[in-house]
């Protein structure tokens, strides 16, 4: 507890240099977390191969109405386009079989 005769000042002080430590805190574990993830990778252990560069191919493909709500939904959840969350689930379970019949590993 603080002392009654501490100056106003100095009390501010105080507080906003625990909140500077609680800030340096979270920033290192951040970047701990990060460093950590970028060591998977380089082991092998990444979730899906890198991303390719370059011109896409335009495709339809039709879907019911009701599977484009959701899919649209989930997309502004996440703040992205619905294209852009549909071409990536496209790709991460197309590496998933990938993987299970042993093309890539």
């Amino acid at each position: 507890m603080e002392d009654d005769n501490t100056p106003p000042s100095q009390s501010k002080r105080k507080r906003e240099a625990g909140t500077l430590d609680d800030e340096a805190e979270v920033l290192a574990r951040v970047e701990a977390e990060i460093e950590e993830a970028g060591e998977r990778e380089r082991r092998g252990h990444a979730t899906r191969p890198p991303r390719q560069r370059g011109r896409t191919t335009p495709i339809a493909v039709r879907f019911d109405e009701f599977t484009i709500k959701r899919l649209k939904d989930l997309a502004a959840r996440r703040n992205t386009g619905y294209q852009t969350l549909l071409k990536e689930f496209v790709i991460e379970r197309l590496y998933e079989e990938e993987k299970r019949e042993r093309i890539v590993e």
